[in-house]
């Protein structure tokens, strides 16, 4: 059921007596943690209010998959959704937890008046209605920054306006900047009629959490009289890719260890050197390897390094390394062999020398190669070095998506955002649900009367 005009949460409490208490968790900008705030958040209410009394829904997505429903369509669901509902079990509705995707194209269609967007928010009007009307919270994820979706005159804010529910912004760690973010999202927000009611700092450096919360808590509340309600200290172990993420990113395949595919690592190492007496290769655990799929003394060193290591701790530890390698031929055979055996993660980039654009000079050297490595990349002539220097640009750049499979970096983050979000606050009812609320029935008996 939809209706034009007046705001989902309003009619259904208004005329049906359903009274829902429901939060959008919105953001400055994308890459902020909406899907990592979510994790946290979720678990948080499922605590308060009980399992099963918690619903979850992302109006908007972009990246999704292809999910078959019982009836046999086939529905586009938003990846954070899959990752959501696999964690948590949940049984509501594909179709209600997504309502819409923007697929490639699709903003043409609606321009060309192929869809018309009075049905896209009736759609997100019904998913949420079903969902809200049985649960005692409701939790929306928002898709990048409130403006996405503007183009089709159906954006986060239209959205949260649309519904009446309540936004929290999530907004990066900082001062100046994350406040002007904040500043430019709240415009909008409130240009749609929907309400601020409060605000998330996420990846705060630590050893500026205590400045930054005293700071943003004092000018949140002299300015917008709102609440800062986490402050979340930015941790390594959530934010790290694994190699299965890289994967992804440079569309390329396993060639070996896919078992390890959600292996991380702590060190990225590039070599671009051939040679073994050129190169003095140093076993280091925790280390992702990029190199040219030529580069076979530094492919077997990574193999026989790991050999050596599991041989002394007599098979009771591995070296936890990983190799990505760039080619338009795979390694040798007998090379693939030895990573295979050892369970290695590697991932073989098949890109030839017009694959990438902006060819980068090997001096200029990505962030992600350690010290040690300069001396290597010197010291003897560079193998495919601005392809491969590419490959490591886009990997520096790359943001960790959430895999619902990797239900270890999953508990982490759950645990960790938990700990550092005042749940209660989040809750805090808006002024719609603290009205006297009127029975269906009582709404029909006084427009009776009024006639």
């Amino acid at each position: 059921m939809s209706w034009k005009g007046a705001s989902t949460r309003g009619v259904m409490q208004d005329l049906f007596g359903i009274t829902s208490n429901t939060v959008m968790l919105a953001a400055t900008g994308q890459h902020v943690g909406k899907t990592t705030m979510s994790l946290g958040v979720f678990n948080g209410l499922v605590d308060k209010f009980g399992a099963g009394r918690v619903a979850y829904c992302k109006p908007l997505g972009q990246r999704y998959r292809e999910i078959p429903l019982p009836d046999g369509r086939i529905h586009k669901v938003d990846q954070d959704v899959e990752v959501m509902r696999n964690h948590f079990d949940l049984q509501g509705n594909w179709d209600d937890m997504s309502p819409v995707v923007f697929p490639p194209g699709f903003t043409r269609k609606v321009i060309d008046g192929d869809v018309q967007t009075h049905e896209l928010l009736g759609r997100i009007k019904d998913a949420y209605t079903t969902l809200a009307s049985k649960a005692d919270f409701t939790l929306l994820e928002g898709s990048g920054h409130m403006g996405v979706g503007s183009i089709v005159n159906l954006n986060n804010a239209q959205v949260a306006g649309a519904l009446g529910v309540d936004v929290v912004i999530i907004a990066p760690g900082g001062l100046g900047r994350s406040f002007d973010e904040l500043a430019l999202n709240k415009a909008l927000l409130e240009k749609h009629g929907a309400r601020l009611r409060g605000v998330i700092l996420n990846k705060v450096e630590p050893d500026k959490l205590e400045m930054v919360r005293d700071y943003y808590t004092r000018q949140l509340d002299k300015l917008w009289n709102k609440p800062l309600l986490g402050c979340v200290p930015y941790v390594d172990a959530i934010s790290r890719p694994t190699i299965s993420g890289f994967a992804q990113l440079l569309q390329s395949d396993f060639i070996a260890g896919e078992e390890n595919r959600l292996r991380t690592f702590e060190i990225t190492r590039l070599i671009l050197a051939h040679g073994g007496d050129q190169i003095k290769y140093h076993p280091a655990p925790n280390q992702l390897t990029v190199t040219a799929a030529e580069n076979s003394e530094c492919i077997h060193a990574v193999i026989e390094n790991h050999r050596h290591f599991t041989a002394q701790s007599h098979n009771t530890q591995c070296l936890r390394g990983g190799l990505i390698v760039v080619g338009q031929e795979p390694p040798k055979s007998e090379l693939i062999e030895g990573l295979k055996e050892l369970v290695i993660p590697t991932v073989w980039v098949k890109k030839d020398a017009q694959s990438f654009s902006g060819e980068q000079p090997v001096d200029k050297v990505d962030p992600l190669a350690q010290p040690a490595d300069l001396d290597a990349m010197q010291s003897a002539p560079p193998v495919h070095a601005g392809r491969t220097m590419n490959v490591l640009k886009m990997m520096n750049q790359y943001t960790q998506k959430h895999d619902k499979d990797d239900q270890q970096r999953l508990a982490h983050t759950v645990q960790h955002i938990q700990a550092h979000i005042d749940i209660e606050g989040l809750c805090a009812e808006t002024p719609i649900a603290r009205r006297v609320v009127r029975t269906g029935i009582g709404k029909i008996i006084d427009l009776l009367l009024a006639r």
